[in-house]
């Protein structure tokens, strides 16, 4: 538990290193016992065939006598000793056999060929095996076995069948009998055992060296992809001490190199925003200030006489009253959009039930620039499920914003279309139009076109930001445009529509 914990709290680089030599001394421990197993295995196989190869002369040999005497009898006969001459002679010097006695005919590789044959998983039965515990008088070489063609044994004490190397004595087409030796459980010539070791010692050595050789890489390569990472660390902490323009330096494609991305535009997110907010913050005290300070002038005018407590002058100080709480409402609703918090008691409302009457409210207003209201649809309902009281203020929004930009005697037109279930709203006006540059600012806090920033005539430039939170909230989509009337389009787009 303490050793996980230590490796736990390493670093990057050290959890990297470790992990990849450990992964590599497993292999190489995987390989050298499998490597060790099949060498093994495969070694004792090579050590059969060689005695085989050094016992096929014997099988030629018996081969020959069996095609003189016809039979087996003469290997169990007592007085007959040509099969245990027969093993010393071909098993006396292993390493340098004889030839083959005279009489055999055919070629050695072909005769070879033919005659050693292993017979692996058949059985062997012995005629009359001697008593258990008690050697075989005819084993010469307990090592060796001798079976007939029926697979009753002959020569030698009953064994596991898998124990046993077979070789089959005669010709393939007719073989006569069997000749088998004791497989090699285990390696035990001194010059074997040295071989094996030999090349065990130098698997070992060839492993340590490439655990080596993998180390070396290892340590620079963890460096080398660590090293993003310690950057972006690096980074991260001065984005929290509040430095918005730390970027890092990013080279790489892979997911590293992306979230590097990632991170580069995060910063640069929380920068644009900073600076939004302090121009925000900026924006309201300038808006806040200049209301309050002619309120100030005008009172104190009053107070030294300069001017007389007139109609004129309580009107004008009603007037900038009037402004200063339109803003402060204004600032009011939109940090609560803004947050959330603003309620939503959702039903099913007609759009165009909410426009007419809110066009309807405003007429008055309208009439005193001479301005005309109109309203076009395509249907007679268009239903959005949706919060009727900010519908309206939404529409009211709009209406008050056509209405303090539009030049005297112009136009605002009002296009609902309800097709396939969505409901598209046109809010048009005729003249001032707004400048290309301005129309995708016109949604930012306290902005105000160019051409409309009399406050005599103008609003608090926030209007349009709450309209945009408002649709927001009914998951629709606002966007601006210029007019075919000489002004401004807003279009305004729903799509949670049920008719």
């Amino acid at each position: 538990m303490a050793t996980l914990y230590y490796v736990m709290s390493l670093k990057i680089r050290h959890k990297l290193f470790l992990a990849i030599l450990a992964a590599n001394i497993l292999l190489a421990v995987s390989i050298y016992a499998l490597n060790s197993w099949s060498f093994n295995r495969g070694f004792r196989d090579y050590l059969d065939r060689a005695d085989a190869e050094r016992l096929a002369p014997l099988a030629e040999a018996l081969a020959e006598e069996y095609r003189i005497e016809g039979n087996w009898n003469w290997v169990r006969n007592h007085y007959d000793d040509r099969w245990p001459r027969l093993v010393r002679q071909y098993t006396l010097t292993p390493g340098r056999m004889r030839r083959p006695p005279r009489g055999m005919q055919g070629d050695p590789r072909e005769m070879r060929r033919g005659n050693i044959r292993p017979m692996r998983r058949q059985g062997f039965e012995r005629g009359r095996p001697p008593p258990p515990g008690e050697q075989d008088p005819f084993a010469v070489n307990p090592r060796l076995f001798l079976a007939d063609n029926q697979h009753r044994l002959i020569i030698g004490n009953p064994r596991r069948q898998r124990d046993v190397y077979w070789i089959a004595i005669g010709p393939e087409s007719q073989t006569t009998g069997y000749l088998g030796f004791v497989r090699r459980m285990q390696i035990t010539s001194s010059l074997d055992k040295m071989f094996k070791q030999k090349l065990q010692t130098n698997f070992i050595w060839i492993s340590l060296g490439m655990i080596l050789i993998t180390g070396l890489i290892t340590l620079p390569v963890a460096r080398a992809l660590v090293k993003p990472v310690i950057r972006l660390k690096q980074a991260t902490r001065e984005l929290a001490s509040g430095n918005y323009k730390a970027r890092i330096e990013n080279s790489n494609n892979d997911e590293i190199g992306e979230l590097g991305t990632d991170f580069n535009s995060l910063a640069a997110t929380l920068e644009k925003n900073l600076q939004a907010r302090q121009q925000w913050i900026a924006d309201i005290s300038h808006e806040l200030r200049t209301p309050v300070a002619i309120l100030r002038g005008e009172i104190e005018a009053v107070q030294d006489g300069v001017r007389n407590l007139s109609k004129e002058t309580i009107q004008s100080l009603h007037q900038e009253t009037m402004r200063l709480n339109r803003l402060v409402d204004d600032l009011h609703e939109l940090s609560l959009s803004d947050m959330g918090a603003l309620s939503y008691q959702k039903e099913d409302i007609d759009v165009i039930e909410v426009i007419t009457d809110v066009l309807h409210d405003h007429q008055a207003q309208a009439k005193q620039k001479s301005l005309k209201l109109s309203l076009k649809s395509n249907t007679k309902q268009a239903i959005l499920h949706g919060d009727g009281q900010r519908l309206e203020q939404l529409f009211a929004n709009l209406i008050n914003n056509s209405i303090f930009y539009t030049n005297t005697g112009g136009n605002i037109l009002v296009e609902v279309n309800n097709t396939n279930g969505v409901i598209s709203i046109a809010w048009s006006d005729s003249s001032p139009g707004v400048k290309d540059a301005d129309l995708e600012h016109l949604f930012d806090r306290l902005y105000r076109a160019e051409a409309s920033r009399n406050r005599n005539t103008g609003g608090s430039g926030l209007g349009l930001a709450i309209c945009k939170n408002i649709v927001e909230a009914h998951q629709g989509y606002i966007e601006t445009g210029h007019s075919a009337l000489g002004g401004l389009t807003i279009t305004i787009t729903f799509n949670n529509t049920k008719g």
